[in-house]
């Protein structure tokens, strides 16, 4: 999946709930570790470590 691609089903699955600037390092740093698998995992565990620290805020990733 590209960036734009990624970009735009995050906004229609988010509708106006999707604010580009809150999503831009995450989009970006799973783009920068493409065609490395553990270093995305990685990148993808940190920013569910950082998200699970902040009040009020939930990520859900469902299972492949």
């Amino acid at each position: 999946m590209s960036l734009p691609e990624a970009e735009m089903a995050l906004q229609m699955h988010l509708g106006d709930q999707f604010i580009d600037s809150d999503w831009r390092p995450a989009l970006a740093a799973v783009m920068e570790a493409e065609g490395d698998t553990e270093k995305a995992l990685d990148v993808v565990n940190g920013l569910y470590k950082s998200a699970t620290c902040r009040s009020g805020l939930k990520l859900h990733i469902p299972a492949l």
